[in-house]
């Protein structure tokens, strides 16, 4: 038998390229041997055309465009990796406090969650008993307690210190959106408190430009409505306690729920004054017993 007529007897099983009758007589003439050596090339040549064929469409695929220039690939470097070491820095009070920047921000003001108030500039005994207040349960926020739950007070008091001596920017008023009823009412609280639910004004006790009074008492410009708001909330419902007696959470139970609201928007709509630092208590006799206020002033 030629060999001609077994490669299309094969091919023929391939792909139908010889009648069926004729196909059939060459393969039953060959022997058993030639038709696995044909059946073999045959397939090979097969594979060999179709992998040729997926080289060619994927050479066109990543070949650049007319115009565009390809760029060499750079060559690798041979300078070795620098190996970070210790890093040494000065061990001072500004260098600790940088963790409290995580959450107070960099220039230390209250944030847009409300939850982390301002510290540059507050008087430092008012700074040292909320730390002491963290630590020893009267104050619950969990970052805070676990921060402080194993300083001493002697540590406590010079990050107090540390603190009330920055002197740094105040962020602008938020706007005052509240109606002319509100705005009058929040003046007479502040101004002049409201007898009939037993409320002292606030320039009683935080100073007569509301910029608090060393060594105790915070001032109320320059925060977030939120923020108040919140405080005033955590006051009212027993979750944020201060020294017995706690004067503020007796003032936050005496204020109405409307009033509560009016005062935060309207004190964080005030300017605060250029320059602005706590005033002095001194022998200022405040109309409630506040216990954070005594004991700072021992």
């Amino acid at each position: 038998m030629r060999l001609p007529s077994l490669i299309k007897a094969v091919l023929w099983s391939f792909v139908g390229v010889r009648r069926r009758a004729d196909a059939t007589r060459d393969v039953e003439q060959a022997p058993a041997w030639m038709i696995v050596i044909v059946a073999l090339i045959v397939a090979a040549v097969f594979i060999a055309g179709i992998a040729s064929l997926v080289r060619l469409v994927a050479g066109t695929r990543e070949r650049p465009a007319a115009g565009v220039s390809v760029e060499a690939p750079s060559p690798p470097t041979t300078t070795s990796p620098k190996l970070h070491g210790p890093v040494a820095v000065n061990d001072t009070m500004a260098e600790r406090m940088v963790a409290c920047t995580t959450c107070h921000g960099r220039t230390t003001q209250a944030t847009k969650d409300a939850f982390s108030p301002r510290l540059a500039g507050k008087p430092a005994g008012y700074l040292f008993h909320q730390m002491v207040s963290f630590r020893d349960g009267r104050r619950t926020y969990p970052p805070m307690v676990y921060l402080v739950q194993y300083m001493t007070d002697g540590y406590m008091r010079e990050i107090a210190e540390y603190f009330e001596q920055l002197d740094l920017p105040y962020p602008p008023p938020e706007p005052l959106t509240l109606p002319p009823q509100a705005i009058a009412r929040a003046r007479q609280l502040v101004e002049h408190g409201d007898a009939a639910r037993d409320l002292p004004a606030c320039v009683e006790c935080h100073g007569e430009s509301l910029s608090g009074l060393a060594p105790a008492i915070p001032g109320l410009l320059g925060l977030p409505s939120h923020y108040i708001a919140a405080q005033f909330g955590a006051w009212r419902g027993g979750k944020m306690r201060s020294l017995p007696p706690d004067c503020m959470g007796e003032v936050a139970r005496r204020l109405a729920p409307d009033d509560i609201a009016t005062l935060a928007a309207w004190l964080a709509a005030q300017p605060v004054p250029a320059k602005m630092k706590p005033g002095t208590q001194g022998s200022r006799r405040l109309p409630l017993t506040c216990g954070s206020v005594t004991a700072a002033t021992r």
